[in-house]
């Protein structure tokens, strides 16, 4: 994915206040909702959800933590205005370590600690597997006609098991008072300038650094095609250990770590970079030659739920265009929804994109679906140790 420079741009600023709502559908479908229904995790069609009943019920939606939490949570009184529905916003770790947490509730009969969650691509996979989610017919949700190709998933039995809620890029970052200029390569983290100064996330499955180092030494994904090829990269990967200072599993412990120069470059989230820099903090975000890395979160409702129709209203309500272009604006995701049903200028759609997803590194899932155990195993061993 070589050859594409990005270069600093200005940062978002946040923009105003989300201007008007579209109304929710009263009714996403004819029947009301039963109580068999309500928290079963079973896979009820469009028509089987009621959203006329919603008012007056409260379900806690979780997100990753630090400034992205925070800019979500200010998303939510909207949808509890239309539809009477009060949201708690949980601040939630890593997609990886929140699994293991729902499936410890479903498994326990104990609430579920959100009913609606933003789950990684890898994570809903492992999610599905674990059978913690609830399933419904894509009818349930109207607005996912304005989704771009790709941001539905499904458990085995078709049914919907997540919808795309925001997209982001993990970038190459840097404090600007530690680093005045940034590099824009993943190589600079084998650069002996930098030891025990790195931040890296913690976890195989969403720092994607196998990628990142098979991209920028191997020239690509082909080795990792077998487990003695991801070895190989591994074993390079370790050179970079000494330089690390900070492996990070949550947003909140990176981001202060970054903001007061604890820790001088390392990778995080575009995102968050740029809407902490807007804010005053010393923070850059460049995307490196090699190609940054793409990922995605997903709305997923537990299945343990007992508020399955105000999720679902919730997700739609996600969905709109309008909504989505305001979490480009203010917090800097890449959206979910196609950017011809938005009002984004090409500038803001630039800024939130870099040089756009075909200059992408994309997280290789199906190898950590595949080898999920060995591959957790061999990244304790080499890795972490």
């Amino acid at each position: 994915m070589g050859g594409n420079r990005y270069s600093r741009r200005e940062f978002i600023k946040r923009g105003g206040a989300l201007a008007g709502a579209l109304a929710l559908p009263g009714v996403l479908a004819a029947c009301g909702r039963t109580p068999e229904q309500a928290g079963t995790g079973a896979s009820p069609t469009g028509a089987a959800i009621d959203t006329g009943n919603i008012a007056g019920t409260k379900i806690k939606v979780g997100t990753y933590g630090g400034f992205f939490e925070e800019n979500f949570r200010k998303m939510y009184p909207g949808f509890t205005e239309e539809t009477g529905v009060e949201v708690e916003s949980i601040s939630q770790p890593t997609s990886e370590v929140w699994v293991v947490q729902l499936q410890q509730a479903t498994e326990a009969g104990a609430p579920p600690p959100a009913d609606v969650s933003m789950l990684s691509g890898v994570g809903i996979q492992r999610a599905i597997k674990g059978d913690v989610l609830a399933t419904y017919d894509l009818t349930a949700i109207p607005n996912e006609r304005y989704l771009a190709d790709g941001y539905v998933r499904q458990a085995p039995d078709g049914k919907v098991a997540g919808v795309g809620a925001v997209s982001w890029y993990i970038t190459l970052v840097s404090n600007t008072e530690r680093v005045p200029e940034s590099p824009d390569t993943w190589t600079t983290f084998w650069d002996p300038r930098w030891r025990n100064e790195l931040a890296l996330l913690k976890n195989a499955a969403n720092s994607y650094l196998i990628e990142i180092t098979a991209a920028s030494f191997f020239g690509g994904y082909d080795i990792l095609e077998t487990q003695d090829g991801v070895v190989e990269v591994l074993t390079k990967l370790q050179e970079v250990k000494p330089n690390v200072k900070l492996w990070f599993r949550d947003e909140a412990t990176a981001q202060q770590a970054y903001n007061t120069g604890e820790v001088s470059i390392g990778q995080f989230y575009h995102d968050i970079t740029t809407y902490a820099a807007s804010q005053g903090e010393p923070l850059r975000s460049v995307f490196p030659v090699e190609g940054a890395i793409l990922d995605s979160g997903y709305w997923a409702v537990s299945k343990t739920t007992q508020e399955l129709a105000a999720c679902l209203a919730f997700i739609d309500y996600m969905c709109r265009p309008e909504i989505q272009a305001e979490l480009a604006r203010t917090l800097g995701t890449t959206p979910t929804v196609a950017k011809e049903h938005m009002d984004l200028t090409p500038e803001e759609y630039e800024a939130v994109g870099g040089p756009g997803p075909e200059a992408a590194l994309r997280p290789k899932y199906e190898m950590y679906d595949e080898w999920e155990d060995w591959i957790d195993q061999r990244w304790t061993e080499m890795i972490l140790s």
